[in-house]
């Protein structure tokens, strides 16, 4: 084929493969639109025979299953690596009636969060050779509902609901499939494992260090509702303090929260502090502060939720609540890996911490 002739949204497509099998020797065809490149396919005979040990110690090492010593998993580690080996799953699942897939439904990769419980997951389940295939509902129930059912029938083993939760339709499908599900959310249900991501105790803690600082006048703008009871807690269980009503948010970008604190700074009663859902949105309502000449820390405090990398770089610099999307997502995989070897996974809480910087200070007169 001429390359020079390929249209332009063949072109878009950049790689084009195509599979020949001949015996014991696999060959891929990569055609990109610079050229032809042959290069053969790295098999598992040839890791075992540059590790120097036999195909089934080689298969166990890279399956992350049965027993090898520390030593040879090394070096059949490294010289997976060295022959840039890539795992046939198809072939394994065939062998193992296995898929060793696992199905993420995420309501957003947009919130800092859950992309980074995300990306935790799938590499702390890629060191267990398992596959994620990852769906995004945007928080459409339909779209929840269709991920489930799209994933279990591509052979997953199990589902992580990351920002959202499974509901009794899928929970009863899951039920049917006996596969276990995870969900990692603000308000997590009763059923099956769960990771509270700690948002509703970050907006506790924010509260409670503030009405320290003789704040008694709360707002909170964000999407996220957990925060907000969270802070509806602390002061009922302080009674010293009020939380003014919601203002409607729409969404977490920019223009929705400068809207949302608009509202709150334009009403008869002004907060003298407001807490956010994420770190994004702190910086946006100190945005429209500054906007409008109202100095932060000193005529309000603002606290996010997250400790993201910018916050400690904000002017002001953001005090937030610390919480590891790390953790999250490492101690997720874990617990899910449990219950697929059969195990009872112990429960997991999200620690968080309050850290102090700029954006907040003691209520003004």
């Amino acid at each position: 084929m001429d390359l020079q002739s390929l249209s332009e949204n063949d072109c878009g497509k950049r790689l084009q493969q195509t599979l020949y099998a001949n015996h014991e020797t696999q060959v891929q065809i990569i055609q990109d639109v610079t050229g032809t490149v042959n290069l053969p396919l790295v098999t598992l005979r040839d890791v075992a025979r540059a590790a120097g040990v036999s195909t089934a110690s080689a298969s166990r090492a890279l399956a992350g299953i049965g027993s090898v010593s520390a030593e040879l998993h090394a070096r059949i580690m490294a010289a997976a690596a060295r022959l840039g080996y890539q795992p046939n799953h198809a072939a394994r699942a065939l062998v193992s009636g296995r898929s060793r897939l696992i199905g993420i439904v995420a309501e957003t990769l947009a919130d800092p969060l859950l992309a980074g419980v995300v990306e935790q997951l799938e590499q702390r389940l890629e060191a267990q050779s398992y596959g994620t295939l990852l769906a995004v509902t945007a928080g459409s129930s339909e779209r929840l509902s269709a991920a489930t059912r799209i994933l279990i029938g591509r052979g997953a083993e199990a589902l992580v609901f990351a920002g959202t939760g499974p509901r009794p339709a899928e929970i009863d499908h899951l039920a049917a499939h006996s596969l276990p599900w995870l969900e990692i959310s603000d308000a997590p249900g009763a059923d099956g494992l769960s990771i509270d991501t700690g948002r509703r105790q970050g907006g506790a803690l924010a509260v409670r260090y503030l009405v320290e600082l003789g704040h008694r006048r709360f707002g909170v703008v964000g999407r996220r509702g957990a925060f907000r009871q969270g802070a509806v807690t602390a002061l009922a269980e302080t009674d010293s303090g009020r939380l003014l009503p919601d203002t409607p948010t729409g969404g977490g970008d920019a223009d929705s929260i400068g809207s949302a604190m608009r509202a709150l700074l334009d009403g008869s009663d002004r907060p003298t502090a407001v807490i956010c859902g994420s770190d994004t949105e702190a910086l946006a309502a100190v945005r429209e502060c500054s906007r409008r000449g109202i100095m932060v820390p000193d005529d309000i405090a603002i606290i996010g939720f997250g400790d993201e990398e910018f916050a400690r770089y904000a002017v002001p610099a953001l005090t937030t609540i610390r919480v590891s999307p790390a953790a999250i997502g490492i101690h997720g995989a874990e617990m899910l890996l449990a219950k697929l070897a059969g195990g009872l996974p112990p429960p997991f809480e999200a620690p968080i911490k309050l850290v102090v910087r700029q954006s907040s200070g003691p209520a003004s007169a």
